[in-house]
């Protein structure tokens, strides 16, 4: 997977409704901005097996691909009623 940099992740007024985002593809985030308010949604971290070993370390190492989206239900029910 290729890493992305993104040299100004701000790209809405903080007085204001989001009207853009950046994209998730399949891979992860990219650098292409969609004109729309994002839906809400977070990641569901999945934990690499833990490892028994003498030193026990705590490593939340994961990918944030696509697959492992899932949406915030109640914000965007909540979203669509003040739309109205």
């Amino acid at each position: 997977m290729e890493q992305v940099v993104i040299e100004n992740p701000i790209i809405n007024s903080p007085f204001e409704e989001p009207k853009r985002h950046f994209l998730f593809s399949e891979e992860g985030i990219t650098n292409e901005i969609v004109e729309e308010r994002r839906i809400s949604s977070y990641f569901v971290p999945i934990p690499k097996p833990k490892k028994k070993s003498k030193k026990q370390q705590l490593l939340f190492e994961t990918e944030w691909t696509e697959d492992r989206v899932k949406e915030n239900e109640f914000i965007n029910q909540v979203r669509a009623r003040v739309a109205k």
